[in-house]
């Protein structure tokens, strides 16, 4: 058992051997001592890696893969997040793409917007102003002519359709006496037929019978006739009455059209006045030098008033608040945004020095803002004096010097001891908020315009900011305490540099100074001493708010006539409609009563036939039952007479037939005037629709001219708008597009980098497998050399002959035969001593060959996968160990069998 195990671990470990003569570097084969004989143990050793060596290398192998893991890990998830990053922002840069395109388009459509605005505006002169009124009025009066004619085809299908009625009655009254005459010739026929039946003989006992038959439908005929003549009766006093309803609503309709007209009149006047007034209030207020001005819904008006008047203690001061905070937002939208003046941007405002020399202009702009306001409120105008100037530039130059801050709210102490110094108990009022913060360094680098705007937008804020309106009431006028009084403005200017070096809790840059406008309000019973203080008014070049009231008054006087006659015209119209409605209806109820009439008549017409018809049954039958009776002559002259009135009476029915022929002729006709008729109706009426399109279109037309100017500067601002919107979509699109490329080119580096991580853990894995295999080799070697130490030791015998095939470093086959006891020298120097042993015996030398195949094809193939240590005479020794222990093992074998 035990010889079996050796030979079988040595030939394993020459192919084992084999592979690690390929290993790397780091398992470097030990080489033989040249003159090293190991004469102490006599044992031959096969080289192997140093173990203490391989396990430091597979230590740090290891190590190796464990932070190839860790990187290649968080590289991949940096990628991914990249990767992530990188799609965002290539869909924000999509999206910024849409949004520029959209407002390129939303700019080309504002520009043609604007041209075609300024279009209307360049022909909006007086001249054309006027032509569009005069074409709106005379459209109104074509459409008051083409009026009538719509009412008179309509009179005309009226009576055209009562001629087709009358003809259809004619017709009808025809058909029955063509039907009575065909009954007539029937009738005569019948009566030839029973006057020959009498010559004949026939129906003699019968004529009794028929005799009493017709007596009894004669009786019924006569009852039937007096009660078609009751109905008769009550018909045409039903068509009495219906063409009596009809009269009376022809002249009501006729009294409506003239009401109609008279109103139609009346509003063409009153909307010619409303043109006038109208321009007569624009050519005011293009007068007015400031074109900036604040407008404001009733809405508005109404919920602030509400509010002047409330108390918190009021049960509804919430339901105020809430409302008025409601119409406070649409505010903002309605007023838009400040118009520039080139001229006031020509003006530059570099110092305060420069700002002084325009206070009178400022306080003039601040004063039309607010009495602009207050004109719209009704409350009392603001004046500007040279005292109220004084005042107002004092306070902001106090607030300057003192660097007042506007978080620290107002300076009561300074306004007073300004407003005492002036001849006043008190400042009576003070608006005060922030409008611009910058660096002014020593040229402010700003202009006029600049300060204009600046009062505008805290005009705005003042009225419109949403949080409270104790603001709003002041600029109104519409306080409590206020109403009546004569009140002065003084604006002013102060400059501060805020001390944490902060603005409304951000950083603000060096040298910033914030700037705040300030509304002084100055009320008549403050003043005491008229020698400190100069009440005196500033005239003003710029029309008045009281002429432009005044204007807006008369407007509004003509605007309250123009709209009281469109309401008369407008129930004019619908009391000629409603008349028109009830003639229609009149009409509709006399038709039905005539038709019901004429019913009636027929009734009574046929029911008197009937006793005609029975009358005749009655003398017929008593003449059957003369008849029978008579003699032959006379039933020969009865049979001579029937025939005879058979004859009359188709003559008769030929005559009735012709009529009847007629009759329909005249019913074509009148159907066909009817038609005729309602053709000129609907064109009647198409032409009156034509002109009350050409009367909306030359309305919109004129004004399009009337609000031109507002127009345009609509437009104006729209293209502003629009291209302010494009170029902030452009930056924003190219700054997108920035972030995508950046990002996009950072997920390719990162994912490059994980990549690159996982080559390298690729290639530590390998190694570490590498080393791994050859700390399993050389344990095996360690156990094969100890087995066969051991085998040597208890054989006692030594080889004598030895053979083995090597390859040097560059795959070079070395096949050397020597004698006992000598040393080979490999091609690298090195040299490996063999000990002498005895021979070997046949088969031993076979197995040996066996050996030495294996080996070389082992070798061959482990040189051409693995990776080289560049140490040849490590390799040889390795191979020569490795047939070493082959041939040791083979030995052991041979020994123990013969032995056994």
């Amino acid at each position: 058992m035990k010889k079996s195990r050796v030979t079988l671990m040595s030939t394993a470990l020459i192919a084992a051997g084999a592979t690690a003569i390929g290993t790397t570097a780091t398992a470097q084969a030990d080489t033989t001592n040249p003159t090293t004989n190991n004469a102490t143990t006599g044992q031959t050793q096969t080289a192997k890696t140093s173990q203490a060596e391989l396990d430091a290398n597979i230590k740090d192998a290891q190590a190796a893969v464990n932070d190839a893991k860790d990187k290649t890990g968080q590289a991949q998830t940096a990628a991914d997040a990249a990767k992530k990053t990188a799609t965002q922002s290539e869909s924000q840069a999509s999206t910024a793409q849409t949004t520029t395109t959209k407002a390129q388009t939303d700019l080309s459509t504002a520009k043609t917007d604007e041209a075609k605005a300024q279009q209307v505006a360049d022909s909006a002169t007086d001249d054309a102003i006027n032509q569009a009124q005069d074409a709106v009025t005379n459209q109104q009066n074509q459409n008051q002519q083409l009026t009538q004619p719509v009412d008179t085809a309509k009179t005309d299908v009226d009576k055209a359709g009562d001629s087709v009625n009358s003809a259809q009655t004619v017709v009808d009254q025809t058909n029955t006496d063509a039907t009575q005459a065909n009954q007539t010739v029937a009738n005569a026929q019948a009566q030839v037929d029973h006057a020959q039946d009498v010559v004949d003989g026939k129906d003699s006992a019968t004529a009794q019978q028929n005799l009493a038959t017709a007596q009894q439908d004669l009786s019924q005929a006569q009852t039937n006739v007096n009660q078609a003549n009751d109905a008769t009766k009550q018909a045409s006093q039903a068509a009495s009455d219906a063409q009596t309803k009809v009269t009376n609503a022809q002249t009501s309709v006729d009294q409506a059209n003239q009401a109609q007209s008279a109103a139609q009149q009346n509003v063409n006047t009153a909307t010619q006045a409303q043109a006038a007034a109208q321009k007569a209030l624009d050519d005011a207020q293009a007068n007015q030098e400031n074109a900036n001005q604040i407008h404001m819904s009733q809405d508005y008006i109404d919920a602030l008033n509400a509010y002047s008047q409330a108390s918190p203690n009021d049960s509804n001061y919430q339901q105020i608040l809430d409302t008025l905070l409601a119409v406070t937002k649409n505010e903002w939208s309605q007023n838009g945004g400040y118009v520039s003046n080139s001229s006031d941007q020509a003006i530059k405002i570099n110092s305060k020095s420069d700002l002084d020399k325009y206070m009178a202009e400022l306080n003039a702009y601040a004063q039309q803002l607010i009495n602009n306001v207050r004109n719209q409120f009704g409350t009392e105008q603001v004046q500007v004096s040279n005292g109220s100037k004084q005042v107002g530039q004092q306070i902001g130059d106090a607030y300057t010097s003192e660097n007042h801050e506007n978080s620290a709210g107002h300076d009561i102490a300074t306004n007073n001891t300004i407003a005492k110094d002036n001849g006043l108990s008190q400042l009576s009022d003070q608006d005060m908020t922030t409008v611009m913060s910058k660096v002014l360094g020593n040229s402010w680098n700003m202009t006029l315009d600049d300060f204009k705007k600046a009062l505008y937008e805290a005009m705005k804020s003042y009225l419109f900011n949403g949080n409270e309106w104790d603001h709003a009431t002041s600029i109104a006028g519409n306080r409590l305490g206020a109403k009546g009084k004569n009140v002065w403005l003084g604006i002013g200017w102060s400059f501060y540099t805020p001390s944490d070096g902060t603005y409304q809790s951000a950083p603000v840059a060096n040298g910033t100074q914030i700037i705040d406008s300030m509304f002084n309000f100055i009320y008549d019973y403050t003043i005491q001493d008229t020698s400190k203080f100069d009440s005196t008014p500033i005239e003003s070049n710029t029309v008045s708010a009281d002429e432009i009231k005044q204007l807006e008054s008369d407007l509004a006087i003509k605007k309250t006539a123009a709209n009281t006659a469109k309401t008369a015209l407008a129930t004019a119209k619908t009391n000629t409609t409603k008349a028109q409605n009830e003639l229609t209806a009149a009409k509709t109820a006399l038709a039905t009563a005539k038709q019901q009439q004429v019913s009636a008549q027929t009734a009574l017409t046929n029911a008197q036939a009937a006793v005609k018809t029975a009358t005749a049954a009655v003398a017929a039958a008593q003449k059957a039952v003369d008849e029978t009776s008579a003699s032959d002559a006379t039933k020969q002259q009865a049979l001579n007479d029937a025939k005879a009135a058979l004859k009359a009476a188709q003559a008769v029915q030929s005559q009735k037939q012709a009529s009847l022929t007629v009759a329909k002729a005249k019913l074509a006709t009148a159907n066909q005037a009817l038609t005729q008729a309602k053709a000129k109706l609907a064109s009647a009426e198409a032409a009156l629709k034509a002109g009350q399109q050409a009367l909306a279109n030359k309305k919109a037309y004129l004004d399009s001219l009337t609000h031109a100017d507002a127009n345009l500067a609509a437009a104006k601002q729209a293209v502003v708008d629009a291209q302010t919107a494009y170029d902030q979509a452009v930056q924003a699109l190219k700054a997108a597009q920035t972030t995508a490329d950046s990002d996009a080119a950072t997920y390719q580096q990162l994912q490059q980098a994980a990549d690159a991580a996982k080559q390298a853990l690729v290639a530590a894995q390998a190694k570490l497998d590498q080393l791994l295999q050859t700390k399993v080799l050389n344990d095996a070697i360690d156990r094969t050399n100890q087995e066969t130490n051991q085998s040597k030791f208890a054989q006692g015998e030594r080889v004598t002959n030895t053979e083995y095939d090597a390859t040097n470093g560059s795959g070079a086959a070395l096949n050397t035969k020597h004698a006992l006891g000598t040393e080979h020298a490999t091609t690298s120097g090195n040299t490996v001593t063999l000990k002498a042993h005895r021979a070997l015996s046949t088969e031993q030398a076979t197995t040996l060959q066996r050996r030495k195949a294996a080996m070389a094809a082992a070798t061959t193939k482990s040189t051409s996968t693995l990776p080289q240590t560049d140490e040849t005479a490590g390799r040889t020794a390795s191979v020569l160990g490795l047939m070493m222990i082959g041939l040791v093992g083979m030995l052991g074998a041979t020994k123990r069998r013969k032995r056994i």
